[in-house]
């Protein structure tokens, strides 16, 4: 089984997106023996956006970390959703401001309000392993044989 990992690089926002796919991302593939990382793998010379798109359209699951409003993995998100149907998981870390404190930025866009995301701590992402919550959550969603049906799935099934 092949995966497709949809993400900021880097520290963004007090998050280290890099620590996140190191301790949490790539053990829980792992533990499910599924392959998969980021862009970060074709190396090769050549237009990197047909290489991303290849992996939209056939990776078997996308995991994508929507914690903070990032055009990049908003747009790559959209395609999969175009693509294919099934079988995509959203991330996100959890919120750290106070309530009071909170602006737009800091919630989930309204498009995605309705869909299902497993939250982690920015601070201990590995945290979510022990308690083998999102290792659970892939093993049911892949035996369901769905993750999460797209929004674009879910007009034309109507």
């Amino acid at each position: 089984m092949k995966a497709f990992v949809v993400r900021p690089f880097g520290k963004k926002q007090d998050i280290n997106f890099d620590d996140v796919h190191k301790y949490l991302i790539s053990p829980a593939l792992a533990a499910l023996d599924i392959q998969g990382s980021t862009t970060e793998v074709f190396l090769e010379a050549g237009n990197i956006r047909a290489d991303m798109f290849q992996q939209l359209l056939v990776a078997d699951i996308v995991i994508a970390d929507i914690s903070i409003h990032n055009a990049n993995v908003f747009y790559e998100l959209g395609v999969r959703h175009a693509l294919q149907p099934m079988r995509t998981f959203l991330l996100r870390a959890n919120v750290r401001k106070p309530v009071h404190e909170r602006t737009a930025e800091d919630d989930v866009p309204f498009d995605l309000k309705t869909d299902r995301y497993l939250a982690y701590d920015a601070d201990k992402p590995a945290d979510l392993l022990a308690e083998d919550r999102q290792i659970g959550a892939l093993k049911l969603g892949i035996a369901a044989d769905r993750v999460t049906i797209t929004p674009i799935a879910e007009v034309f099934a109507k």
